[in-house]
């Protein structure tokens, strides 16, 4: 997989990671925030109210409402739409108020056996002097009990309100898009930017030193690339090191392969010296027929390798097969013949034991008498 997959797929799975986890906490954090501001502002239409409905309490603290608190509770549910149903209880948990009378003046105990309340909030809101609120319905509703209280806070009433939270869902929902598209917005921004400064600062100079390197040849060993003071730039110094090595190890191998070639030269002028009668003509010759020494002056000399058909054409093939031969038959003299210039010589050829698998064959030539 090339770098640029692997960082887009690391990208966009970490950007997913990320945007899951900010969008729990923002979830969570917009719940809070809306179901808070949905239970303050059902507690702020209590409170407005409450001073009156504490005299009324006060004047007449059991039984039913009077017309006037029966007014104020119709009043409420209606004012807003979010409250579903009310029920407004005396400090001792009777029915005060309900939309059906039937229910007036009945104990807490006989109305949550003969309806039931969704919660227990209103008895919490007694106990505890505060206004409580428990979701239920699946969290689609809240069960609201808000006390009513009089000096040295006493609980004179309760108003206990079921509140639909499909206003503060709708909020959230509406809050989690934007969100949403904020994130995309942003991973897309911050993706952008990265992959820019990747390409730019990163895959580019790469592919360029990528290009650079398939140029060496051992002809030119070196690295064209510019420098740069980064990471790249290290990894091309490096290389350029290795290029310089390679060059000083290539040039000491030249080197002892020159003071060998020439050491062996010497043994071989020894060699033929001692071993070639006068007058005939004697070489050395590598694995691939290339001359490496002769005891007469190749007129075909240059400054690369002679090869023995340089010297002998294609009517002498003769010594090509002696020489292939005693390549393939070290320690045995192989011997032939051929007509060079209307001479007729008896060739003779022998593989020579070589050190460091070098294959050397001594050819002598001797004009037949």
């Amino acid at each position: 997989m090339k770098l640029t997959s692997k960082w887009i797929l690391c990208f966009v799975l970490v950007s997913v990671y990320a945007a899951m986890m900010g969008g729990l906490f923002y979830y969570n954090l917009f719940k809070f925030v809306f179901d808070k501001k949905l239970q303050n502002e059902m507690v702020e239409m209590v409170r407005y109210r409450a001073p009156s409905l504490v005299q009324w309490l006060a004047s007449r603290p059991k039984g039913e409402a009077t017309f006037r608190e029966a007014e104020v509770m119709k009043d409420l549910a209606r004012t807003d739409e979010r409250i579903k149903s009310l029920v407004y209880l005396n400090y001792d948990g009777s029915i005060r108020w309900h939309e059906n009378t039937q229910f007036l003046r009945m104990s807490y105990p006989d109305y949550n056996n003969a309806v039931g309340f969704d919660t227990n909030a209103a008895m919490q809101a007694i106990r505890d002097r505060l206004p409580r609120a428990i979701l239920f319905g699946k969290g689609n509703y809240y069960d609201m009990a808000i006390p009513l209280l009089a000096k040295d806070s006493v609980v004179a009433g309760v108003i206990n309100v079921i509140v639909s939270r499909e206003s503060a869902k709708k909020l959230i929902h509406s809050s989690m898009i934007r969100y949403a598209f904020g994130a995309l917005v942003m991973i897309l921004l911050i993706g952008g930017v990265l992959y820019l400064f990747l390409l730019l600062k990163i895959i580019r100079p790469l592919g360029a030193l990528k290009d650079s390197i398939d140029a060496i040849s051992l002809n030119n060993l070196t690295l064209a690339f510019p420098k740069r003071q980064d990471e790249i730039g290290d990894v091309s110094q490096a290389v350029e090191s290795l290029l310089d090595k390679i060059r000083t190890d290539m040039k000491r191998l030249e080197s002892a392969e020159t003071v060998s070639l020439g050491k062996e030269q010497t043994w071989w002028r020894s060699l033929l010296e001692v071993l070639v009668p006068q007058g005939a003509r004697g070489m050395i010759i590598d694995e691939n027929n290339n001359i490496l020494y002769a005891n007469f002056e190749l007129e075909t000399a240059t400054d690369k390798a002679v090869h023995l058909l340089d010297v002998f054409d294609g009517r002498q093939q003769g010594v090509i097969q002696v020489v292939g031969e005693a390549l393939e038959q070290p320690g045995k003299v192989l011997r032939g013949s051929v007509v060079d210039k209307d001479v007729k010589y008896v060739v003779k050829a022998a593989q020579l034991p070589g050190e460091g698998g070098k294959n050397r064959v001594a050819l002598v030539l001797e004009p037949e008498k």
